[in-house]
Protein backbone atom coordinates (compact mmCIF):
# COMPACT_ATOMS: atom_id res chain seq x y z
CA UNK A 1 0.00 0.00 0.00
CA UNK A 2 1.38 3.63 -0.89
CA UNK A 3 1.74 5.83 1.96
CA UNK A 4 -0.02 9.26 1.46
CA UNK A 5 1.70 12.12 0.88
CA UNK A 6 2.58 14.22 3.77
CA UNK A 7 -0.21 17.16 3.71
CA UNK A 8 1.22 20.26 2.41
CA UNK A 9 -0.03 23.91 1.60
CA UNK A 10 -0.67 23.81 -2.39
CA UNK A 11 0.52 27.00 -4.07
CA UNK A 12 -2.16 29.60 -3.34
CA UNK A 13 -2.61 33.59 -4.35
CA UNK A 14 -2.93 33.95 -0.14
CA UNK A 15 -1.32 30.55 1.13
CA UNK A 16 -1.63 30.59 5.18
CA UNK A 17 0.30 28.76 7.40
CA UNK A 18 -1.78 28.79 10.75
CA UNK A 19 0.25 29.11 13.81
CA UNK A 20 -1.23 27.51 16.85
CA UNK A 21 -4.39 26.79 15.19
CA UNK A 22 -7.21 24.83 17.31
CA UNK A 23 -9.81 23.14 15.74
CA UNK A 24 -9.90 25.99 13.15
CA UNK A 25 -11.86 28.93 13.85
CA UNK A 26 -9.20 31.35 11.40
CA UNK A 27 -8.69 27.80 8.74
CA UNK A 28 -13.03 27.17 8.19
CA UNK A 29 -12.75 31.32 7.55
CA UNK A 30 -10.40 30.62 4.61
CA UNK A 31 -12.39 27.30 3.53
CA UNK A 32 -14.97 29.87 2.83
CA UNK A 33 -12.99 32.18 0.37
CA UNK A 34 -11.38 29.92 -1.56
CA UNK A 35 -12.74 31.56 -4.28
CA UNK A 36 -10.51 34.67 -3.69
CA UNK A 37 -7.29 32.17 -4.37
CA UNK A 38 -7.42 31.36 -0.16
CA UNK A 39 -5.92 28.26 1.05
CA UNK A 40 -4.71 27.06 4.50
CA UNK A 41 -2.88 24.68 6.45
CA UNK A 42 -2.72 24.66 10.41
CA UNK A 43 0.11 23.67 13.03
CA UNK A 44 -1.72 21.86 15.44
CA UNK A 45 -0.06 20.28 18.94
CA UNK A 46 -3.25 18.09 20.47
CA UNK A 47 -4.14 15.08 19.29
CA UNK A 48 -7.69 15.45 20.01
CA UNK A 49 -8.25 18.76 18.45
CA UNK A 50 -6.36 17.46 15.26
CA UNK A 51 -9.10 14.45 14.97
CA UNK A 52 -11.59 17.88 14.41
CA UNK A 53 -9.51 19.03 12.17
CA UNK A 54 -9.46 16.84 10.28
CA UNK A 55 -12.97 15.58 10.34
CA UNK A 56 -13.91 18.95 9.19
CA UNK A 57 -11.36 18.38 6.00
CA UNK A 58 -8.87 21.21 7.00
CA UNK A 59 -5.60 20.97 6.25
CA UNK A 60 -2.57 19.88 8.60
CA UNK A 61 0.63 19.38 9.00
CA UNK A 62 1.95 15.95 9.75
CA UNK A 63 4.73 17.97 12.04
CA UNK A 64 2.77 18.71 15.29
CA UNK A 65 5.14 21.80 17.79
CA UNK A 66 5.44 25.01 15.56
CA UNK A 67 9.02 24.87 17.18
CA UNK A 68 10.17 21.97 14.96
CA UNK A 69 8.78 23.52 11.57
CA UNK A 70 9.81 26.76 9.92
CA UNK A 71 8.76 28.46 6.94
CA UNK A 72 11.26 26.62 4.96
CA UNK A 73 9.77 23.94 5.81
CA UNK A 74 8.35 21.87 2.33
CA UNK A 75 5.01 21.36 3.97
CA UNK A 76 4.48 25.26 3.88
CA UNK A 77 7.33 27.02 1.91
CA UNK A 78 4.69 27.69 -0.20
CA UNK A 79 2.66 29.77 2.28
CA UNK A 80 1.92 33.92 1.62
CA UNK A 81 0.71 34.84 4.66
CA UNK A 82 1.59 33.75 8.41
CA UNK A 83 -1.36 33.89 11.17
CA UNK A 84 -1.69 32.72 14.61
CA UNK A 85 -2.85 32.72 18.49
CA UNK A 86 -0.05 31.82 20.50
CA UNK A 87 -1.39 30.34 23.95
CA UNK A 88 -0.41 33.14 26.17
CA UNK A 89 -2.07 31.79 29.52
CA UNK A 90 1.05 33.01 31.36
CA UNK A 91 -0.47 36.87 31.00
CA UNK A 92 -4.06 36.15 31.21
CA UNK A 93 -4.10 36.62 34.87
CA UNK A 94 -5.03 40.28 34.58
CA UNK A 95 -2.51 42.47 37.45
CA UNK A 96 -0.77 39.78 38.85
CA UNK A 97 2.85 39.91 39.26
CA UNK A 98 3.43 37.43 37.18
CA UNK A 99 1.67 37.86 34.00
CA UNK A 100 3.52 41.71 34.40
CA UNK A 101 6.48 39.75 34.64
CA UNK A 102 5.69 37.68 31.57
CA UNK A 103 5.05 40.70 29.58
CA UNK A 104 8.21 41.82 30.34
CA UNK A 105 10.14 39.04 29.50
CA UNK A 106 8.70 38.76 25.97
CA UNK A 107 9.24 42.38 25.14
CA UNK A 108 12.85 42.10 26.42
CA UNK A 109 13.47 38.90 24.37
CA UNK A 110 11.52 40.11 21.21
CA UNK A 111 13.88 43.08 20.96
CA UNK A 112 16.83 40.59 20.69
CA UNK A 113 15.42 38.87 17.64
CA UNK A 114 14.80 42.07 15.70
CA UNK A 115 16.67 44.28 12.80
CA UNK A 116 19.13 41.33 12.02
CA UNK A 117 20.69 41.50 8.46
CA UNK A 118 21.70 37.86 8.08
CA UNK A 119 20.57 34.34 8.90
CA UNK A 120 23.53 33.57 10.59
CA UNK A 121 22.98 37.04 13.12
CA UNK A 122 19.61 35.86 13.87
CA UNK A 123 20.15 32.01 14.40
CA UNK A 124 22.74 33.43 17.34
CA UNK A 125 20.09 35.71 18.96
CA UNK A 126 17.49 32.87 18.65
CA UNK A 127 19.56 30.32 20.29
CA UNK A 128 19.91 32.93 23.39
CA UNK A 129 16.33 33.48 23.46
CA UNK A 130 15.52 29.98 23.30
CA UNK A 131 18.19 29.02 25.67
CA UNK A 132 16.41 31.77 28.25
CA UNK A 133 12.64 31.14 27.53
CA UNK A 134 13.48 26.80 28.16
CA UNK A 135 14.56 28.00 31.65
CA UNK A 136 11.14 29.92 32.17
CA UNK A 137 8.55 28.46 34.49
CA UNK A 138 6.00 28.14 32.34
CA UNK A 139 6.94 27.34 28.66
CA UNK A 140 4.14 28.88 27.36
CA UNK A 141 5.81 32.30 27.64
CA UNK A 142 8.20 31.69 25.16
CA UNK A 143 5.60 30.49 22.52
CA UNK A 144 4.60 34.14 21.76
CA UNK A 145 7.89 34.39 20.47
CA UNK A 146 7.16 31.84 17.33
CA UNK A 147 5.42 33.50 14.75
CA UNK A 148 8.59 36.26 14.93
CA UNK A 149 10.86 33.40 14.74
CA UNK A 150 8.68 32.57 11.70
CA UNK A 151 8.43 36.16 10.05
CA UNK A 152 12.42 36.47 10.74
CA UNK A 153 13.30 33.17 8.80
CA UNK A 154 10.67 33.75 5.85
CA UNK A 155 12.60 36.91 5.24
CA UNK A 156 16.60 36.17 6.19
CA UNK A 157 16.22 31.97 5.25
CA UNK A 158 13.53 31.61 2.70
CA UNK A 159 14.40 35.01 0.78
CA UNK A 160 11.09 35.23 0.78
CA UNK A 161 8.99 37.67 3.66
CA UNK A 162 5.35 36.98 4.19
CA UNK A 163 3.02 39.27 2.60
CA UNK A 164 0.25 39.51 5.31
CA UNK A 165 0.46 38.67 8.88
CA UNK A 166 -2.30 37.77 11.41
CA UNK A 167 -1.56 36.96 15.12
CA UNK A 168 -4.62 37.26 17.89
CA UNK A 169 -4.59 36.41 21.78
CA UNK A 170 -6.43 37.50 24.16
CA UNK A 171 -6.32 41.69 25.36
CA UNK A 172 -3.51 41.54 27.94
CA UNK A 173 -1.40 40.83 24.38
CA UNK A 174 -1.71 44.12 23.03
CA UNK A 175 1.70 45.50 24.46
CA UNK A 176 3.27 42.50 22.80
CA UNK A 177 1.49 43.29 19.21
CA UNK A 178 2.17 46.96 19.16
CA UNK A 179 5.71 45.80 20.27
CA UNK A 180 6.10 43.58 17.02
CA UNK A 181 4.36 46.19 15.09
CA UNK A 182 7.31 48.38 15.73
CA UNK A 183 9.59 45.95 14.91
CA UNK A 184 7.78 44.81 11.49
CA UNK A 185 7.94 48.22 10.47
CA UNK A 186 11.75 48.02 10.38
CA UNK A 187 11.46 45.00 8.61
CA UNK A 188 9.48 46.47 5.88
CA UNK A 189 6.05 46.02 6.86
CA UNK A 190 2.98 48.53 7.75
CA UNK A 191 1.91 47.31 10.77
CA UNK A 192 -0.40 47.99 13.67
CA UNK A 193 -2.34 46.18 16.40
CA UNK A 194 -5.50 47.11 18.12
CA UNK A 195 -8.60 44.92 20.43
CA UNK A 196 -11.91 44.01 18.60
CA UNK A 197 -15.17 43.12 20.23
CA UNK A 198 -16.24 39.77 18.21
CA UNK A 199 -19.87 40.85 19.25
CA UNK A 200 -19.52 44.09 16.78
CA UNK A 201 -18.83 41.77 14.11
CA UNK A 202 -21.76 39.66 14.13
CA UNK A 203 -21.01 36.78 16.69
CA UNK A 204 -23.36 35.86 19.21
CA UNK A 205 -20.76 36.41 22.34
CA UNK A 206 -18.90 39.65 24.26
CA UNK A 207 -15.56 38.36 23.55
CA UNK A 208 -12.08 40.67 23.23
CA UNK A 209 -9.31 39.98 20.88
CA UNK A 210 -5.96 41.55 20.58
CA UNK A 211 -5.00 41.82 17.04
CA UNK A 212 -2.03 42.42 14.39
CA UNK A 213 -2.31 42.74 11.25
CA UNK A 214 1.19 43.55 9.73
CA UNK A 215 1.18 44.13 5.02
CA UNK A 216 4.56 43.88 3.89
CA UNK A 217 4.95 46.96 1.77
CA UNK A 218 8.75 48.48 1.93
CA UNK A 219 8.87 52.06 1.94
CA UNK A 220 5.52 52.49 3.09
CA UNK A 221 6.13 51.07 6.61
CA UNK A 222 4.10 54.00 8.17
CA UNK A 223 0.88 54.42 6.33
CA UNK A 224 -2.19 53.58 8.26
CA UNK A 225 -3.23 49.72 8.30
CA UNK A 226 -7.21 49.04 7.87
CA UNK A 227 -9.03 47.49 10.50
CA UNK A 228 -12.20 45.64 10.32
CA UNK A 229 -15.27 48.20 10.86
CA UNK A 230 -18.23 47.41 13.19
CA UNK A 231 -21.31 46.11 11.36
CA UNK A 232 -22.68 45.40 14.59
CA UNK A 233 -24.17 47.74 18.22
CA UNK A 234 -21.58 46.57 20.83
CA UNK A 235 -23.00 45.11 23.90
CA UNK A 236 -22.91 46.83 27.14
CA UNK A 237 -24.51 46.11 29.84
CA UNK A 238 -28.08 47.79 30.59
CA UNK A 239 -27.62 48.92 26.89
CA UNK A 240 -30.94 48.77 24.93
CA UNK A 241 -30.93 46.75 21.86
CA UNK A 242 -31.54 48.55 18.46
CA UNK A 243 -34.88 47.54 16.78
CA UNK A 244 -34.60 44.89 15.00
CA UNK A 245 -36.09 45.26 10.54
CA UNK A 246 -37.49 42.84 8.63
CA UNK A 247 -39.35 44.42 5.86
CA UNK A 248 -36.15 44.28 3.58
CA UNK A 249 -35.90 41.68 0.69
CA UNK A 250 -33.36 39.59 0.93
CA UNK A 251 -35.26 37.67 3.75
CA UNK A 252 -32.46 38.27 6.65
CA UNK A 253 -33.14 39.04 10.26
CA UNK A 254 -31.30 42.50 10.39
CA UNK A 255 -31.08 44.70 6.90
CA UNK A 256 -27.51 45.81 5.75
CA UNK A 257 -25.89 48.16 7.22
CA UNK A 258 -25.09 51.88 5.26
CA UNK A 259 -23.57 54.71 5.76
CA UNK A 260 -22.19 54.17 9.34
CA UNK A 261 -25.36 52.52 10.51
CA UNK A 262 -24.75 48.54 12.35
CA UNK A 263 -27.18 45.98 12.74
CA UNK A 264 -28.27 44.89 16.20
CA UNK A 265 -26.10 42.96 18.02
CA UNK A 266 -26.82 39.20 17.60
CA UNK A 267 -28.59 37.36 21.00
CA UNK A 268 -27.87 34.31 22.25
CA UNK A 269 -31.24 33.48 21.49
CA UNK A 270 -30.94 34.31 17.60
CA UNK A 271 -28.13 31.60 17.52
CA UNK A 272 -29.97 29.09 19.57
CA UNK A 273 -33.27 29.86 17.92
CA UNK A 274 -32.89 25.90 16.28
CA UNK A 275 -33.02 24.31 20.04
CA UNK A 276 -34.14 27.01 22.25
CA UNK A 277 -37.09 28.68 21.37
CA UNK A 278 -38.24 30.46 24.49
CA UNK A 279 -36.51 33.12 26.32
CA UNK A 280 -33.94 32.18 28.94
CA UNK A 281 -31.58 33.23 31.05
CA UNK A 282 -27.52 31.97 31.30
CA UNK A 283 -25.98 32.15 35.05
CA UNK A 284 -21.90 32.26 34.68
CA UNK A 285 -20.17 29.94 36.46
CA UNK A 286 -17.77 32.58 37.31
CA UNK A 287 -18.03 35.04 40.22
CA UNK A 288 -18.59 39.11 39.11
CA UNK A 289 -16.98 41.95 40.89
CA UNK A 290 -14.48 40.02 42.73
CA UNK A 291 -17.66 38.18 44.73
CA UNK A 292 -17.75 34.87 43.67
CA UNK A 293 -21.53 34.18 44.96
CA UNK A 294 -22.27 37.20 42.33
CA UNK A 295 -23.02 35.10 38.90
CA UNK A 296 -23.38 36.86 36.17
CA UNK A 297 -26.02 36.97 34.02
CA UNK A 298 -27.01 37.32 30.75
CA UNK A 299 -30.74 36.74 28.98
CA UNK A 300 -31.47 34.92 25.55
CA UNK A 301 -31.52 38.56 24.46
CA UNK A 302 -27.95 39.24 25.14
CA UNK A 303 -25.28 38.04 23.79
CA UNK A 304 -23.16 35.47 25.42
CA UNK A 305 -20.50 35.63 27.81
CA UNK A 306 -16.87 35.18 26.70
CA UNK A 307 -17.38 31.59 25.48
CA UNK A 308 -14.55 29.39 27.46
CA UNK A 309 -13.30 25.79 27.92
CA UNK A 310 -15.66 25.13 31.17
CA UNK A 311 -18.26 26.77 29.22
CA UNK A 312 -20.90 23.91 30.53
CA UNK A 313 -20.46 24.76 33.83
CA UNK A 314 -23.29 27.56 33.17
CA UNK A 315 -26.33 27.36 34.00
CA UNK A 316 -29.64 27.69 32.05
CA UNK A 317 -33.14 28.18 33.27
CA UNK A 318 -36.28 29.14 31.57
CA UNK A 319 -37.67 32.95 31.13
CA UNK A 320 -41.16 33.00 32.00
CA UNK A 321 -43.80 36.04 32.32
CA UNK A 322 -44.73 36.84 36.06
CA UNK A 323 -47.96 38.18 37.08
CA UNK A 324 -46.79 41.32 37.27
CA UNK A 325 -45.84 40.94 33.23
CA UNK A 326 -41.65 40.83 34.04
CA UNK A 327 -40.04 37.89 33.62
CA UNK A 328 -39.59 35.55 36.56
CA UNK A 329 -37.23 32.62 36.47
CA UNK A 330 -37.99 29.07 36.05
CA UNK A 331 -37.03 25.69 35.99
CA UNK A 332 -33.57 24.93 35.25
CA UNK A 333 -33.10 23.94 31.52
CA UNK A 334 -30.46 21.28 29.85
CA UNK A 335 -27.05 22.69 29.71
CA UNK A 336 -25.33 23.86 26.58
CA UNK A 337 -24.47 21.60 24.34
CA UNK A 338 -21.03 21.43 22.15
CA UNK A 339 -23.23 22.43 19.10
CA UNK A 340 -24.87 24.90 20.80
CA UNK A 341 -21.57 26.04 22.91
CA UNK A 342 -19.93 25.98 19.20
CA UNK A 343 -22.55 28.38 17.49
CA UNK A 344 -22.31 30.70 20.17
CA UNK A 345 -18.70 30.98 19.54
CA UNK A 346 -20.22 31.21 15.28
CA UNK A 347 -19.21 28.26 14.10
CA UNK A 348 -21.57 26.17 11.86
CA UNK A 349 -24.28 24.02 13.25
CA UNK A 350 -22.68 21.04 11.93
CA UNK A 351 -18.98 21.40 12.98
CA UNK A 352 -17.80 17.55 13.41
CA UNK A 353 -16.39 18.27 16.85
CA UNK A 354 -14.25 14.80 18.02
CA UNK A 355 -13.08 13.63 21.16
CA UNK A 356 -13.64 14.55 25.09
CA UNK A 357 -12.57 18.03 25.51
CA UNK A 358 -14.64 19.36 23.25
CA UNK A 359 -15.39 22.39 25.08
CA UNK A 360 -11.61 23.10 25.79
CA UNK A 361 -11.44 23.18 22.09
CA UNK A 362 -14.33 25.45 21.62
CA UNK A 363 -13.05 27.87 24.35
CA UNK A 364 -9.62 27.69 22.76
CA UNK A 365 -10.72 28.98 18.89
CA UNK A 366 -11.33 32.41 18.04
CA UNK A 367 -14.61 32.83 16.07
CA UNK A 368 -14.93 31.99 12.48
CA UNK A 369 -17.00 35.01 11.83
CA UNK A 370 -14.49 37.41 13.12
CA UNK A 371 -11.64 35.67 11.33
CA UNK A 372 -13.81 36.44 7.89
CA UNK A 373 -13.80 40.01 9.14
CA UNK A 374 -10.10 40.11 10.03
CA UNK A 375 -8.61 37.81 6.95
CA UNK A 376 -10.67 39.55 4.53
CA UNK A 377 -9.42 42.89 5.51
CA UNK A 378 -5.97 41.75 5.97
CA UNK A 379 -5.84 40.57 2.49
CA UNK A 380 -8.54 41.86 0.27
CA UNK A 381 -8.31 45.03 2.24
CA UNK A 382 -12.12 45.32 2.11
CA UNK A 383 -15.11 43.82 4.36
CA UNK A 384 -16.22 40.49 3.64
CA UNK A 385 -18.63 39.68 1.39
CA UNK A 386 -22.09 38.83 2.88
CA UNK A 387 -23.08 35.71 1.21
CA UNK A 388 -19.42 34.15 3.29
CA UNK A 389 -21.16 34.75 6.33
CA UNK A 390 -24.51 33.00 5.20
CA UNK A 391 -21.65 30.34 3.76
CA UNK A 392 -20.15 30.02 7.06
CA UNK A 393 -23.81 29.60 9.19
CA UNK A 394 -24.26 26.82 6.16
CA UNK A 395 -21.34 24.92 5.91
CA UNK A 396 -21.12 21.32 6.88
CA UNK A 397 -18.46 18.74 6.41
CA UNK A 398 -18.04 17.36 3.29
CA UNK A 399 -18.88 13.94 3.62
CA UNK A 400 -22.16 15.16 5.32
CA UNK A 401 -22.87 16.94 2.46
CA UNK A 402 -22.68 14.16 0.01
CA UNK A 403 -24.56 11.95 1.98
CA UNK A 404 -27.42 14.42 2.17
CA UNK A 405 -27.34 15.39 -1.82
CA UNK A 406 -27.21 11.71 -2.54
Amino acid sequence: MTRPPHPSLPPAKFGIVDLFAGPGGLDIAATIMQDEGVESIGVEWDDATRRTREAAGLLTTEVKDVAALGPCDPSVVEATVLTGGPPCQSFSVAGSRKGHKALDDVLRLATQLADHEDAASFDAAWKVVKAETSRMTDERTGFVLQPLRWIMEAKLKRGRPYEVVVLEQVPTVLPVWKHYAEILRRTGYAADAHVLHSEDFGVPQARRRAVLIAQYDPGNEHRKVRFPEATHQRYRKGAERLTAQDDHQDGSLFPTPHDGEVKPWVSMGDALAATRPKDFVMVSNYGSGGDPKNRGRRDSTDPAPTITGKVRRNRLFLLKEGESGTKEVGEELDRLSFAEAGLLQSFPAAYPWQSTDVAQQIGNAIPPRLSLHILSMALLREPPLEKWCTLLKEWKPEDLSTAEDA
